[in-house]
């Protein structure tokens, strides 16, 4: 004889144990083609390439030019500069400019300068280098100085006024020297107020200008 049980009392408990099994089991990956699960991975961001490095660029030659704060050498081909700033050594100075514009053509010691003793030296580019106690303390441009030689902004001997205050913010005064400008750390003289007007002297640093 068969015995037949009544469960139907622990119906309710084991479901409400089959649901909470249900609910805290994580469902498998479904199997691939292959009848493995398949491997889960985080994506790897690939690994970053450095670009190729350039050629560096070679100067040929070095190119001088005008500034407020001394002398630049410009690197013909990369820009590169070095600034031959006042204070440098005039020894210093001197090599440089030999190198580039050939030696001096003329060189001595003017000892009634207002701000004291000077050696002034004139290169063949027309360009007058000013040097106190062995340093390098300022320049001067003057109308017989070649046009070529600028500041990084094309401004030299032979330059306008409207070119000169289209770079520059300009202060233009009449002095005991004629029509002066100032800009920044340079100044000059104009051959006259008008826009047209010709920058004729051009200076910077400590010279020898007699008021």
């Amino acid at each position: 004889m068969i015995k037949m049980f009544r469960c139907s009392a622990l119906l309710p408990l084991g479901l409400t144990l089959l649901l909470t099994t249900a609910a805290c089991t994580r469902t498998p990956e479904a199997p691939n083609a292959e009848g493995t699960n398949p491997v889960v991975t985080d994506p790897v961001d690939p690994a970053p390439v450095d670009p190729a490095p350039a050629d560096p660029v070679e100067d040929t030659e070095s190119l001088l030019s005008l500034s407020g704060e001394g002398l630049q050498l410009v690197g013909d081909q990369s820009g590169s500069t070095v600034t031959l700033a006042f204070g440098t050594e005039m020894t210093v100075v001197e090599n440089a400019l030999t190198r580039l514009v050939g030696e001096p053509i003329e060189s001595g010691e003017n000892e009634e300068c207002g701000a004291g003793p000077q050696v002034i030296t004139q290169w063949p580019n027309g360009l007058v280098l000013h040097a106190a106690n062995g340093e390098f303390i300022g320049w001067s441009a003057r109308p017989a100085t070649d046009a070529t030689l600028t500041t990084l902004s094309g401004i030299g001997i032979g330059s306008t006024l409207g070119d000169l205050e289209a770079v520059y913010t300009v202060d233009v005064f009449e002095s005991t020297l004629g029509t002066e400008f100032s800009t920044g750390d340079m100044s000059g003289l104009l051959s006259s107020a008008a826009p047209d007007a010709t920058v004729t002297n051009l200076w910077a640093g400590t010279v020898c200008n007699f008021r």
